[in-house]
């Protein structure tokens, strides 16, 4: 019985925590008044391009992807790929803390592997950027 009312408190301690960050809106400013009419109204701007979601449901095979892939990728894919590669290499190689500090220089000497060997899977870069920066 304890634990369950443990739970219910600590839930309801959590809820009404995150309830009471919310700031209620402000009150609207009243409306400054309407500029007087233009003779010759300015063109609209052009529409800004409207970014595409992500494709939703899109599987990717972690051993299998290519340096060439990798390379491939934007700017802020490749460094939120080398990010997850970092990490799964942490993991398999039972690492419990990881020097931040090192993790710009992993993510160079892969890419440098990557350019030099491009058939060669991303994994294996990061496998060996991973045992040069942080072993």
């Amino acid at each position: 019985m304890n634990g369950k009312t443990a739970f219910v408190l600590l839930s309801g301690v959590l809820s009404g925590s995150l309830c009471a960050c919310v700031q209620p809106p402000e009150a609207a400013a009243p409306a400054a008044p309407a500029p007087p009419p233009v003779a010759a109204a300015a063109p609209a701007p052009a529409a800004a391009p409207v970014a595409e979601p992500p494709p939703s449901n899109r599987w990717v095979s972690i051993q299998a992807a290519t340096c060439e892939r990798l390379l491939e990728l934007s700017p802020d894919d490749r460094a939120a790929a080398s990010l997850f590669y970092i990490g799964y290499q942490a993991a398999r190689f039972r690492s419990i803390t990881i020097n931040v500090g090192a993790i710009p220089d992993a993510e160079e000497w892969a890419s440098s592997y990557c350019a030099e060997h491009p058939g060669q899977p991303a994994v294996e870069a990061f496998r060996q950027a991973y045992r040069q920066t942080f072993r």
